[in-house]
């Protein structure tokens, strides 16, 4: 129990992920539930049955169908036209249901260049109950509800003039199609569906001024089955946290990593000045100890009197390995157990050489110092150098933003003075 406590605080970020993803789960088996746990309705009869929707509103209801004990199952889209409106409606909504009529007898077709599919010569516009009544210049290719005949349709195609008449009360308006003709291409299982979809059709026109739409339960001497199409909101949901908890995994990683980069890169740059006040120290006469134990109690005060708000590893580690050396840890053991602390091949030249001249004596310690304190020097001089760089990248990106303003408003009202 211990241990997990332990876990839990050395990594919170990953604990936040894990209930981020248990609740993301959670919820979308819950969502999954709701949006599925639904069955067909049925009416009296035992018949599957589809609600309305509210006056003049359509619905299209995804559903799954299977036709036959033994077929799969198909995916269809019902279209539930609303309870009809009243004469007011149906003017107001006269002109917009005029214009949409080209698309609402176009069927499972593409372009009326090539008509392969029965058209949807629809008696009433869906939306405004309009009634639509049609010629056409040949019967002899498609007849008044739209069937293609087949037999007479061939493959150079065949030019069909529609001519529908809207009507509403006592207002008219008359529009033409041209449409091409050729065969249709279609198996099997097309034509079942097709077959379907007419029996639906059917029915709808039966009973739009009842609550449900019944669905047929039989076609083409086949069992027809239903049951609603699967919903996915709750895959979406499931994806997003499943997303929020990697990313909040991967951003702590990276938080903790450009921390740790900071660190590294204040050490670099402390690394010199501690260099510089320990050659000053051991050239006044101090010993190794006097000089370790005057640094970190000199970072120990500034501190406590705010001087130093943040706080700096490499010192830090000073001041810990000048309580161990207090507290009868040997010397030369917590200069090398430093520099391995600190983590940088610097750090640890530091500490092994202070251990060494610990053993050997002082003698020949400042000259030592003083090389290693022009090399540390050189090297502040670079990192200063490869940080200057770094900034003047990071600020090419607002400058970039700032060169785009700047096209913008040159460019634009340029543009709108050439349209004007």
């Amino acid at each position: 129990m211990k241990k997990i406590r332990n876990g839990i605080k050395e990594h919170p970020v990953y604990v936040k992920a894990g209930v981020i993803l248990l609740a993301t789960v959670l919820c979308s088996a819950c969502l999954y539930l709701l949006d599925n746990g639904d069955r067909v309705r049925t009416d009296q009869s035992g018949q599957a049955v589809l609600e309305r929707g509210a006056l003049g509103e359509d619905i299209v209801q995804k559903m799954r169908v299977r036709i036959g004990e033994d077929k799969e199952e198909k995916s269809i889209d019902i279209s539930v036209t609303g309870r009809e409106y009243t004469s007011e409606e149906l003017k107001e909504a006269f002109t917009r249901a005029a214009e949409k009529l080209e698309k609402y007898i176009m069927g499972e077709n593409k372009s009326p260049d090539e008509i392969r599919c029965d058209l949807n010569l629809i008696t009433e516009i869906p939306d405004t109950g309009i009634s639509v009544s049609w010629e056409l210049d040949r019967y002899d290719v498609m007849d008044i509800k739209g069937k293609l005949q087949e037999e007479k349709l061939t493959e150079e195609g065949t030019n069909v003039r529609l001519t529908a008449t809207l009507s509403c009360e006592e207002e008219r308006e008359i529009r033409e199609f041209y449409i091409r003709v050729f065969p249709p291409v279609k198996n099997r299982e097309e034509a079942v569906m097709e077959e379907l979809d007419k029996e639906i059709s059917k029915a709808d026109e039966q009973t739009k001024t009842e609550q449900y739409l019944v669905l047929p339960d039989s076609v083409d001497g086949e069992e027809v089955k239903w049951r609603y199409e699967t919903r996915t909101r709750a895959a979406a949901l499931l994806v997003i946290g499943i997303g929020t908890a990697c990313l909040m995994a991967v951003s702590e990683t990276q938080r903790k990593k450009e921390a740790e980069k900071k660190i590294v890169r204040q050490m670099k740059l402390d690394y010199p000045k501690i260099i510089n006040r320990f050659n000053l120290y051991i050239r006044a006469g101090m010993t190794i100890r006097k000089a370790w134990f005057s640094i970190a109690q000199d970072y120990e005060n500034k501190k406590e009197t705010g001087e130093e708000k943040k706080k700096r590893k490499a010192y830090e580690e000073m001041v810990s390995a000048m309580y161990r050396m207090q507290s009868g840890a040997a010397e030369g053991e917590c200069y090398e157990n430093y520099g391995t602390r600190c983590g940088i091949s610097t750090y640890r030249k530091f500490g092994t050489m202070l251990s060494q001249n610990l053993r050997k004596g002082t003698k020949g310690l400042t000259d030592i110092l003083g090389r290693e304190a022009e090399d540390a020097f050189e090297e502040r001089k670079n990192l200063a150098k490869k940080m200057g760089e770094e900034a003047g990248t990071k600020l090419m990106i607002p400058l970039f933003l700032m060169l785009i303003i700047v096209f913008a408003i040159v460019i634009i009202p340029a543009f709108f003075s050439i349209q004007v």
